[in-house]
């Protein structure tokens, strides 16, 4: 699993940073990519990847804002003709979001050749997309604004072929159908596959963030803890905590204090304003601990599994 940062700038592009689109890249899981939020010019910033559209059958808005949106009706056009023939796709997005979409193409005569399925979010939601369980929260901004919280699941334990070989069954391809069944059988005794088996491998959970306010109630942060990656804003960098409350945006260091009540493996800031520069930002990244890090447009996080 990897995380793409496609655009990481704030409210317009800039020469270095285009504006907030991301791809979760679950090809070696389940062969396809999410993408979440469609900033102006995505479907340009994909052809300097390998993520291919055909893949993305999914996408997920955080909130209707112009510098997350306005590449969505592109995006949805040229996968029409980079292999998305017939290949359904999902959009998940606050109210609205069908009718300006459908509004966009209407009147642009854009015609699409797969089907497209939208899904209204809403606060406190679970849905389940392609075994994973995706959970929406209400954030704090001008206009709602979602984190979506991706929760793969669990992976099987490794079978333990110490064991197998204690009852008289040999490595082979019967081991692969073992693993794929609850029970088993041989000499006349039947088994359960799981005293076969290791601990299970816990799934990864991703936490990205629309635009927002520092959020502070314990249902919020309990939701964030134990994330493996957790994306969040931070259009302020330097200490101007009251400013980025009056706009409804974040600062990196009350988002730092803030989820030091909490558990997670890493963080990512993004949504950067044009106001800081190279030199600004290689200042402030070198404050941040290994555990945080400012996104970039492009930059790569694998995101590993950690087994018990």
């Amino acid at each position: 699993m990897k995380f793409t940062v496609l655009g990481s700038g704030a409210g317009i592009p800039s020469r270095t940073r285009n504006t907030q689109s991301y791809i979760l890249d679950i090809v070696e899981e389940i062969n396809q990519y999410f993408l979440i939020d469609a900033a102006e010019g995505v479907q340009h910033r994909i052809l300097h990847t390998s993520v291919r559209p055909a893949k993305v059958r999914h996408v997920f808005i955080t909130h209707l804002h112009g510098d997350h949106i306005y590449g969505l009706p592109g995006f949805l056009a040229s996968r029409a003709h980079q292999g998305g023939e017939d290949i359904p796709l999902t959009v998940y997005g606050p109210p609205g979001l069908k009718e300006w979409v459908g509004l966009t193409l209407k009147i642009s005569g854009s015609h699409l050749n797969y089907p497209i399925h939208y899904v209204e979010v809403s606060h406190n939601m679970r849905y389940e997309v392609e075994g994973f369980s995706v959970e929406t929260y209400l954030l704090d901004h001008t206009v709602d604004s979602y984190m979506y919280v991706f929760n793969e699941p669990e992976k099987l334990g490794k079978l333990d072929t110490g064991k197998l070989k204690s009852i008289g069954i040999e490595p082979g391809p019967l081991y692969k159908e073992i693993k794929g069944s609850e029970t088993f059988s041989h000499g006349g005794i039947t088994y359960a596959t799981s005293d076969f088996l290791g601990s299970p491998v816990p799934g990864r959970k991703i936490s990205i963030h629309g635009d927002t306010r520092v959020m502070t109630s314990p249902g919020y942060l309990s939701l964030v803890d134990g994330s493996d990656l957790i994306v969040h804003e931070a259009t302020y960098l330097e200490g101007e905590i009251e400013k980025a409350h009056i706009y409804f945006h974040s600062e990196i260091q009350n988002v730092l204090q803030n989820f030091s009540q909490i558990d997670y493996r890493k963080i990512l800031f993004s949504h950067i304003s044009n106001r800081y520069d190279d030199d600004d930002i290689r200042r402030i990244r070198e404050t941040l601990g290994n555990h945080a890090t400012i996104a970039h447009d492009y930059l790569e996080i694998t995101i590993p599994r950690i087994s018990l």
